[in-house]
């Protein structure tokens, strides 16, 4: 039987879109979100105004739904420890993804590879760390980092001085690729031991932020298999229900071999993933909905074409001078293989941050990136 009501922590723009596809399936919705200028506060009709600190917030939360789930792996595990049973995906997943040293111990624990790696423990000396492990490197943060923040390329070891030692769970230092291509592929698998996966995609990044995902994928059908395979054991290995999503570098590392390494994972619906609202027969969105409402899924299909999803940053909004909210969109009408823009809502405006995307269709990979390019490029020149 379905659940009477789900809930999500997070009211951003994943979990907006999930809110939409379970309404879909005529199922309640109750959202958690501390921001009451998130994109669901303004469209969402159950919103819990509290911080996820808010230990009896939390709890309303779950009384109050047959099952929660989250929109961003970066929110504090300990109100959530009492409701554990309810939570989709579980408090271990939860954990183990949250933290990127636990993440990277995991996946070699069971035998996936990541490119080398070393932790380096909250108030560890970053220097005399960084000069054992070599340079050229890259220092993340253990906790808390998306869109780039909390990476930095370490050319010598003494670019790492001006780092805080006290970095809240550390720090963790990575060998650099010659990168050839990123690639991310979404698993959802159910409560009855169903696992289905979409279709691998394409990811291009500017400045650490995902700038446009393409499908199908512009790479030999090798890696396209490896990764999907990858995924889905990554997936089973952790006992998911729900999503997980799974990001990979093909590059080639210091011993010189060109091969796939998981960068890291998100056990949420993905922003390479908005593409699926489009592309496929069903969205991952869709698909979180079902498996939270428990209702039965079955194995997302591309619909022919070639597909671009491409991000629209407050940059876009910064160069119509406009501060947030509605985006001058005149330039569609030169664009009409442009077939959804989505805006999420969101009042400020500022460089980098996710503002909404938009979605292409073509004949070919090579052709929807460009005309994605020349969309964007169409928003942004002033007029």
């Amino acid at each position: 039987m379905s659940p009477r009501s789900v809930g999500i922590l997070g009211g951003g723009q994943l979990g907006l879109m999930l809110e939409e596809a379970l309404l879909k399936l005529h199922t309640d919705v109750l959202v958690l979100e501390p921001d009451a200028e998130s994109p669901a506060a303004a469209r969402v009709k159950n919103v819990l105004a509290a911080p996820f600190e808010h230990a009896s917030a939390v709890a309303e939360l779950f009384r109050r739904c047959d099952v929660v789930t989250f929109d961003s792996e970066n929110i504090p595990v300990g109100p959530l420890v009492p409701h554990a049973p309810k939570l989709v995906p579980s408090l271990r997943v939860l954990e183990t993804t949250q933290d990127r040293m636990r993440e990277k111990s995991f996946l070699n624990q069971h035998g996936f590879r990541t490119v080398g790696w070393q932790p380096v423990p909250e108030g560890a000396d970053l220097v005399t760390s960084v000069t054992r492990f070599g340079t050229p490197c890259i220092i993340k943060s253990a906790r808390f980092g998306y869109d780039g923040k909390g990476q930095y390329f370490l050319r010598t070891p003494d670019d790492a001085a001006p780092l805080p030692l006290a970095q809240p769970g550390g720090w963790v230092l990575e060998e650099p690729l010659q990168l050839r291509s990123e690639l991310s592929c979404i698993v959802a698998r159910d409560g009855q031991g169903g696992t289905f996966a979409f279709p691998v995609f394409e990811n291009i990044h500017a400045q650490s932020v995902l700038d446009i995902t393409l499908l199908p994928v512009r790479l030999e059908q090798k890696w396209q298999d490896e990764a999907l395979q990858t995924a889905i054991a990554v997936a089973d290995k952790l006992a998911v229900v729900g999503l997980l999503t799974v990001e990979f570098f093909v590059g080639t590392g210091r011993d010189g071999q060109e091969q796939l390494f998981i960068n890291e994972l998100a056990p949420r619906t993905h922003n390479s993933g908005h593409v699926t609202r489009q592309a496929c027969s069903l969205s991952q969105f869709d698909a979180l909905a079902r498996i939270l409402a428990q209702v039965p899924l079955h194995q997302p299909v591309l619909r022919p074409g070639a597909w671009a999803m491409g991000n629209l940053l407050g940059d876009v909004w910064l160069a119509q001078g406009r501060a947030g909210g509605a985006l001058d969109l005149s330039a569609w009408r030169d664009f009409p293989d442009v077939v959804d823009v989505f805006l999420y809502g969101k009042r400020e405006a500022r460089p980098k941050r996710k503002m909404g995307h938009f979605v292409v269709h073509g004949d070919s990979s090579e052709k929807v990136l460009a005309r994605s390019q020349a969309f964007r490029a169409a928003l942004t020149a002033r007029r």
